[in-house]
């Protein structure tokens, strides 16, 4: 592992001013420590003196280096010792200050012996402190060896030599910047008014983007000729000198200059560019204080208007100090540019025409640059010298992006790097947890940040301060996927990687370059990928990383759920004594063990999306606990009842966790939260409505809930919700039920006095018993309103006034059953040509069950009702509408009306961005193109359902030629429909349930996705006119179709790649010769009861990966072993008639990952013949399913090849007894049984088979965990690969409950992962 260069300087801030507490020194005064801590501080001071210098000639000296490495270590383990003895510190006062400690928690405290000195010596003080004392002596002998000296500028302050950048360039070496090279002429040229005679226009861009090729571009354009008298050309480079860059900007445009004195090197300067434009490029600009700049930009006032000055600079504070005009902002290569690009500099042309062997390891090339320019040309001129592919592969795979001596990448990126302050670099190193192409949230590092003492705990503003800072200077990108989330570019990643050493470590890269034997047991940061199941020899290695700071798994998945095996939990995770982060986020925990009290310097801890019930009551003992995530834990019904105790908690993220209804009152002593994302009022003993009183600090978001608990106005009076500004976004929640106890005028009192702080953004009130909303709800003074929703308020009869509230994009009224009449109330008082709704984008009305009129503007007005930005419109379950002024909708890009009358659909006119079209039991309607006024041209997908009046669609030829943008059309339940005619040229179509639909439409050339389920008057013979386009065909359930004169063998289906036939009950057989379906990859043939064969010549499909035969019982002509594809990597057989097993040859199908036998062998008992080396399974398998083999006894034969086995399901086995051998078992990671007793039994905890399966890290009996014998699983989809790994760990199929059960009449298993699909 490469050790980066390291930085010690705000580390050992910190650590100075920890040992300068005084409270701690007055804690070990009477063991002397307290004298110990001192002389140590003061050596630090010493050493941090010479640090710097250290610093400086790391990458000189190996000494040097090795003495910084041993200083970091030192320095992390001191900080541990005073964490240990502060932590003592707190507990103690915190036993002192509560006799009525809970039990269990008195059980954990109880641990803290009395007696200091006992303390010390039975925690091993002494030997730490005699061990940190030798280490510190030696360290400040060796400052004098090592020739360190004091006070010297850092490189932060002041980086190596490097090769400065001119103005020349050669033109037709530049790839990719003809249009930025276009924008910034055009700024040039312009002419601009304003009143200075200078404009200066910044270039701002990522280290190694092209900020300084592009300006040489522009700077030598033909163009500029004549359009300036003077111009000049200064690197500026990290270290801002005025008299340096004045100097060098007279001598070009005055030819020569010997002033030594920086006022008359101004004066001259001034002289030679008065009444002159000029164009002046000050070249890679770092300087970020205004005074210096002021100083520099004196002389240019001087000149012409029109004279420009030209920036470039990594940094948007620069940019922002120097130029009042909008940053450009230069962003990556295009693929195609950055190939020419490589092109260029490996072989000297522009394409790879003349080496057509190298193209596609230069497309691969570029993509680890990541198309970053200085990447690209870097690695063009190493390839130059590298003549063949198999050079070239070796450069692709080799160290050069992480081996300095070898790339001009990370020293170019490092000059970014070594330019940060310490507190910077130290915040930036610690994202080498991240890996590539891993999407961040800028909350949760910040809390990673405090959690590892980069802040102090009342500055996490100041981490907001330092992402910001990292983003604008390119070390952190937006995501282009998700806007809220945050990237590192690649080799920005390998720099962190590289500068934060051997303290970090990503586990996936040790395993997968087996580098366990070569990691340091020194690693401070743990990080990984999460795995569908996680065992433990994954984490084996963990428990020799003593000083472990973070344990963190990282999902590339979202919020995909996670199983890890009971032994990480009970014997990893509680020895991580030194542990601050700890994240077990996205895992099926049930419960956490109450060891987890030990580690008591935990600051951040994440359970979020666990299966947790309640939480053991030690987590109350974690005192130095500051950010605790239990969101989206749907079964959390409790917390620890000393919450209180955790008195350095600033974050409590609880929010989606419905099942919990009580807090305890102890929560109302943590008045320093700053999250506090729900809170339950109690109706007895817990917290009350004006306990929020004291969380003055409380920003974010936040849930009050069961408010019908509160029987006292001036409590919610008190709650002083005005008084909490940066509370962005509040939701108030009332229960359910609407019953005598609830009080229709004091709800309305209620809310009232909850009245909020007018900057709110978000507000949600849900089950409110009120007759009417209070006055504030809509009152202009709330401008900054940007989302409102009413959830079932059953009471009230009018909504609020919103329709002026300037910046409203989303409302949402649902389930209000008082409403008749929404009336001009809604809208406000509105001035001619004032806008409605100015902000609107999304509109939802739902399940309004009483509402009749929609009234307009006023009583009888013509005019529309204009909504301008409206881009979403859902009008459900809203039956008794039928009075509605006339809409104007030009912005609506999709509407969705469900269960309501025609006439809505009537009032909506200027539909001319409508792409998105959905109609569900719409009373009345007999033709969709009836009901508009203007029929919306633009449809891109459009969805009709269960309307049983409906005759016809848009029986218009001149509607059907103007939808050149419908792609897909769903047609479902609508009995009356006889044809589909005029629907277009389309790409997908599916019909369900149309039982008088006799035709398709004439034109089937483009169809892609044809599904036809139960549409039993539907004549068609032929696909041939779209057998070139077709990919994916379902047929299901009485359908008049023939599948052989359908799919004649004379047609070569060649874009089709998956075929489904489901309860098809006419077909009997295949076309004769074999499917005409070359690549055809998914087979499923379903409930077909007098199929007799399956395909002839299927083992020539060789691209078919799944196929899948259940529930076929005619089935004669079955499976043979020549007849199997030779390729699949998915097979399902189930209640099918099937030749025995032993002569399928199955064990020779390598490929073959997964397996699903049901109801084919009865007669089966164990899985191998008489000799026990004829193995009837291939040793490929990783998922195995066997349903409902009544006479299967025993999986300990014929099991011995399956090694890659991973998943096993049993189901409805009666006589089966035995599992594989143990060894048998070491790779499995699921393993589901139900309805087999006699297995049952035996796995159980008092059962022999536990101590085999307690490690495997997902065991259900009877649909329940083993780990959570309450809980009852749910089903999950089936999941399969084709070989390659879509899910990290190799897993290849997750199918609880078992994929035969799923798969029963209509029940298709979904064949996809959420990284893609076969």
């Amino acid at each position: 592992m490469a050790i980066g260069e390291v930085f010690l300087g705000a580390f050992v801030t910190v650590l100075l001013e920890r040992l300068a507490s005084r409270e701690l020194l007055k804690f070990l005064r009477p063991s002397g420590i307290d004298a110990q801590l001192k002389k140590w501080r003061r050596t630090l001071l010493m050493i941090k003196d010479v640090l710097t210098d250290a610093e400086n000639k790391q990458t000189m000296y190996e000494t040097v280096k090795e003495w910084l490495i041993d200083l970091e270590d030192l320095a992390y383990d001191l900080d541990d010792l005073v964490d240990k003895l502060n932590t003592e510190n707190v507990q103690r006062k915190l036993m002192e200050n509560d006799e009525e400690s809970t039990s269990q928690v008195q059980k954990f405290l109880s641990t803290f012996s009395n007696n200091l000195s006992d303390f010390i010596s039975e925690r091993g003080i002494n030997s730490e402190l005699q061990d940190i004392n030798e280490r510190l002596e030696d360290l400040a002998e060796q400052i004098s060896m090592l020739s360190l000296v004091m006070n010297v500028k850092g490189s932060s302050d002041k980086t190596g030599e490097r090769l400065q950048l001119t103005s020349v360039v050669e033109e037709s070496e530049v790839h990719g910047r003809e249009k930025d090279k276009v924008d910034l002429l055009k700024m040039l040229l312009e002419v601009e008014s304003s009143d200075s005679p200078v404009s200066v226009i910044p270039i701002v861009g990522m280290g190694g983007v092209g900020k300084t090729t592009l300006v040489q571009l522009v700077y030598n354009d033909d163009s500029l000729k004549g359009e300036f008298d003077l111009m000049a050309w200064a690197c500026v480079s990290d270290e801002f000198d005025a008299f340096r860059i004045t100097k060098i900007i007279l001598e070009k445009v005055s030819g020569s200059c010997d002033y030594t004195d920086l006022n008359m090197l101004q004066v001259k300067l001034k002289e030679s560019l008065s009444n002159k434009r000029f164009l002046v490029v000050l070249d890679d600009v770092w300087n970020e204080k205004y005074g210096d700049w002021d100083i520099l930009r004196r002389p240019f006032l001087a000149g012409k208007p029109g004279s420009k000055i030209i920036v470039t600079t990594r940094l948007e504070k620069v940019a922002k100090i120097m130029s009042r005009i909008p940053a450009y902002h230069l962003n990556l290569l295009s693929d195609n540019d950055a190939l020419s690009l490589l092109a260029q500099h490996s072989l000297g042309t522009k394409t790879f025409d003349v080496r057509p062997d190298l193209r596609e390891i230069g497309k691969s090339v570029v993509r680890r640059c990541q198309n970053l320019p200085l990447a690209v040309k870097s690695l063009g001129g190493l390839l130059r010298t590298k003549a063949s592919p198999n050079e070239w592969e070796g450069v692709l795979n080799s160290d050069i992006w992480t081996a300095e001596e070898k790339s001009e990448i990370l020293p170019a990126l490092k000059l970014s790097y070594h330019y940060l302050p310490p507190e910077l670099k130290q915040c930036f190193a610690y994202c080498a947890i991240f890996p590539k192409d891993y999407e961040f949230n800028k909350s949760e590092l910040v809390y990673l940040w405090m959690a590892e003492g980069f802040l102090k705990q009342s500055q996490e503003e100041l981490g907001d301060d330092y992402f910001d800072e990292l983003l604008t200077r390119s070390f952190f990108q937006k995501s282009s996927a998700n806007t809220s989330s945050f990237v590192m570019h690649d080799l920005i990643n390998d720099l962190a990687m590289c500068v934060s050493g051997y303290k970090c470590l990503r586990l996936d890269d040790m395993l997968k370059d087996n580098l366990r034997h070569k990691i340091s047991g020194k690693i401070r940061h743990l990080s990984f990928i999460s795995h569908y199941y996680e065992s433990y020899d994954r984490f084996s290695s963990v428990n020799s990383f003593q000083s472990l700071r973070a344990f963190l798994p990282l999902s590339l998945y979202g919020d995909s759920n996670f199983f890890l095996t009971q032994r990480v939990l009970l014997d990893v995770v509680p020895k991580l004594y030194c542990v601050r982060e700890l994240s077990l986020s996205n895992y099926q925990i049930y419960e956490l063990p109450s060891s987890i009290g030990n580690l008591r310097y935990l600051r951040y801890f994440n359970l979020s999306r666990t299966l947790l019930k309640w939480l053991p009551e030690s987590v109350g003992t974690l005192c130095n606990l500051q950010v605790l995530i239990l969101e989206c834990c749907s079964r959390l019904s409790k917390l620890p009842a000393r919450m209180d105790k955790l008195i350095n908690l600033l974050h409590l993220n609880i929010a989606g966790t419905s099942q919990l209804r009580e807090m305890s009152e102890g929560i109302a002593r943590l008045t320093s939260l700053q999250t506090l994302s729900k809170f339950v009022v109690s109706k007895s003993s817990g917290l009350k409505i004006n306990d929020l009183r004291d969380f003055s600090l409380l920003k974010g978001e936040i849930s009050i809930e069961e408010l019908q608990h509160v029987v006292n106005v001036q409590e919610a009076t008190d709650a002083r919700l005005t008084n909490k500004p940066s509370l962005n976004k509040i939701r108030l929640i009332w229960c359910r039920t609407f019953d005598d106890s609830r009080n229709e005028i004091l709800e309305l009192d209620v809310l009232d006095a909850l009245k909020p702080h007018e900057k709110l953004s978000s507000l949600e009130i849900n089950f409110y018993g009120g007759s009417k909303f209070p006055s504030w709800i809509g009152d202009s003074t709330f401008s900054m309103l940007t989302a409102i929703s009413f959830g079932f308020c059953k009471k009230c009869s009018t909504l609020p006034t919103l329709g002026k509230l300037p910046l409203l994009k989303d409302l949402s009224v649902q389930g209000m059953d008082q409403v008749k009449v929404i009336g001009r109330e809604f809208y406000g008082n509105v001035c001619d040509g004032e806008l409605l709704f100015p902000s609107l984008e999304n509109l939802t009305f739902e399940d309004m069950s009483q509402w009749e009129e929609w009234h307009g503007l006023a009583p009888g007005a013509q005019c529309a009702v204009e909504i301008p930005k409206l881009c979403r419109f859902y009008i459900r379950r809203c039956p008794k509408l039928v009075s509605l002024p006339i809409f104007s909708f030009p912005s609506l890009r999709e509407l969705s009306v469900e269960k309501c009358n025609e006439v809505v659909l009537n009032s909506m006119h200027n539909l001319t961005s409508l792409t998105q079209l959905k109609l569900v039991k719409i009373s009345g309607l007999r033709s969709v193109l009836e009901v508009f006024e203007q029929f919306p041209l633009k449809l891109e997908n459009f969805e009709i359902d269960d309307c049983e009046d409906l005759v016809t669609l848009w029986p218009s030829e001149n509607i059907v030629q103007r939808l050149v943008n419908l792609q897909k059309v769903c047609v479902k339940w609508c009995p009356k429909l006889m044809s589909i005619q005029e629907i277009g040229v389309i790409g997908s179509l599916d019909i369900e349930n149309c039982a008088s639909l006799e035709s398709l439409p004439e034109n089937i050339t483009s169809f892609r996705d044809l599904k036809i389920i139960n549409c039993p008057s539907l004549k068609m013979t032929t696909l041939e006119d779209c057998s070139t386009s077709l990919e994916n065909l379902t047929i299901e359930s009485r359908v008049n179709l023939n599948l052989t004169n359908l799919m004649l063998s004379f047609h070569n289906y060649s874009s089709l790649t998956r075929l489904c036939i489901y309860g098809y009950d006419g077909l009997e057989s295949f076309p004769k010769g074999g499917l005409p379906i070359p690549n055809l990859r998914d087979l499923e043939i379903n409930g077909c009861i007098i199929l007799r064969s399956l395909p002839e010549r299927m083992e020539q499909l060789l691209s078919l990966k799944i196929l899948q035969v259940y529930d076929c019982p005619s089935l004669t002509e079955s499976f043979h072993k020549r007849n199997i594809p030779p390729n699949l990597v998915y097979l399902i057989i189930s209640n099918c008639r099937v030749n025995p097993l032993g002569e399928l040859d199955l064990h020779k199908h390598t490929s073959l990952k997964s397996l699903c036998l049901g109801s084919v062998y009865p007669e089966l008992v164990f899985f191998s013949n008489d000799n026990d080396q004829h193995y009837l399974l291939p040793p490929s398998l990783k998922y195995l399913e066997l349903c409902n083999l009544p006479n299967l006894e025993t999986l300990s034969k014929g099991f011995q090849n399956l090694t890659s086995l991973q998943q096993l399901d049993l189901w409805d086995c009666p006589k089966l007894e035995a599992l594989p051998m143990e060894d048998h078992l070491y790779n499995l990671l699921s393993l589901s049984i139900s309805n087999c007793p006699l297995l049952k039994k035996r796995c159980l905890r008092n059962g022999d088979y536990w101590a085999i399966i307690a490690d495997i890290p997902n065991v259900e009996i009877d649909y329940c965990s083993i780990y959570d014998p309450e809980s009852c699983v749910a089903g999950e989809v089936i999941v399969v690969d084709d070989g390659e790994e879509v899910l990290p760990g190799g897993v290849v199929v997750i199918a609880p409950p078992p994929a035969v059960a799923m798969v029963t009449a209509n029940l298709i298993p979904l064949v996809q992962w959420p990284g893609g699909q076969i």
